[in-house]
Parts: structure tokens; sequence; C-alpha cells
């Protein structure tokens, strides 16, 4: 009788201990199907910039090396690029001080228009001239001069008229364009310093 109460007993706890491990091994594997599933993440599509990297050893060349230099001399006033800056072509880069190149202007301006009133009067002598020399009031040589004060005075209006225009020339000179699209490497003045015709004032490089 006490035999079979003990294995009776037995049984009870195999079938309990059975039935704890069949739960947890049932809570396990939930687990491990739900921790397993796959994750699907979403968000919306956009329009955005690749960048590729590249990496090398040794020295990098550009593709086109362009030195920016001024064609006048002068102070150097404004500076609208440094190292690393990216500058497009007709980009404003560098500002010599105008005031100079203005005054020469204005004086060949009016250069210009003295010698035009210059002009104005040598037509009016080279009529009269032909006038009395038709009437025989003068004599040929008296002719012959007031026509060679008009031709003089013609060809000063054309030496006046281009000395305007490189007057003018020379101003636009002291506004310095980028030549092509790249990055300036390098820059040899600051603002104030005076720079010659010709000084290489920075260098823009065209993207490799």
């Amino acid at each position: 009788m006490a035999n079979t109460t003990k294995k009776r007993s037995w049984k009870w706890v195999v079938l309990i201990a059975g039935a704890i491990v069949l739960a947890a091994l049932g809570l396990w594997y939930a687990k491990f199907r739900r921790d397993g599933a796959p994750q699907y993440q979403t968000t919306p599509v956009m329009r955005g910039d690749l960048t590729q990297l590249v990496t090398a050893t040794g020295q990098l060349n550009p593709v086109t090396n362009v030195q920016v230099g001024c064609q006048i001399s002068g102070t150097i006033a404004k500076l609208y690029a440094d190292w690393n800056s990216p500058v497009t072509n007709g980009q404003l880069v560098a500002q010599i001080d105008p005031s100079t190149y203005q005054a020469n202007l204005h004086q060949t301006e009016g250069d210009l228009a003295n010698a035009q009133a210059a002009l104005e009067l040598a037509k009016v002598n080279a009529v009269r001239a032909q006038e009395l020399y038709e009437t025989k009031l003068i004599p040929h040589s008296d002719y012959d001069q007031a026509m060679a004060n008009l031709h003089q005075a013609e060809a000063t209006i054309q030496v006046k008229q281009a000395t305007v225009e490189k007057s003018r020339v020379d101003l636009q000179h002291c506004t310095i364009y980028s030549p092509v699209d790249g990055m300036v490497i390098s820059r040899s003045v600051d603002v104030g310093q005076t720079v010659a015709a010709s000084f290489k004032r920075a260098r823009a490089v065209r993207h490799c």
C-alpha cells in the first residue's frame, strides 16, 4: 500500500515537472519567434545629394591651374575669396581702389571736351579762310595754315578719344573676376597691400 502511494506521488511529480518544462519551452519558443521575426522600417522618399569619398596617397594635382593677376597697379581695397573658397566664372574675387583711375577718367574726358571745342573753332576758321582765299583777301599760305589746323584738331580728337577709352578700361580692371569655375588654392595679398600690374594675386583651379 505504501509502495503504491509512493508510485502515485512520483507520477504526479513527473507530470508536474513535465508540464513546467513544456510551459517553459512554449514561452521560450514564443519569445524566440517574436525576436527573430524581421522588423521593417519605412521612411518617405526624399531627393538629396550623394557624396562619394575618394582616398589616395601622394600629391593631388588639379586638372587646370589658372593664375589670376591684376592688369593695373593699385591698393587692394576688398577681397571676396580666400583659400578653399569655391568660385565661378565671372565671380568677383577682388577690388582695387579705383579712386586714382576715376580721377584719370575725369581728366581725360575733360581733355576730350577741350579738344572738341578746339575742333569746332578750327572748322569755323577753315570755312572763313576758304571764303577769304576765294575772294583773294588772304594769301594761300594763310588758307593752308587754317586747313592744317583743322586736320590737326581732328587728329587730336582721335588721340583724346583713345585716351578716354584707355582710362575706362583701366577703371574696369580695378575689379578682378575669376576666369574659371574652381577652387582658390592660394592667396598672395591682403587688404591694404599695394600690387603691381601682372602681380599674381591668387590661383583659381578647376575642379578635378
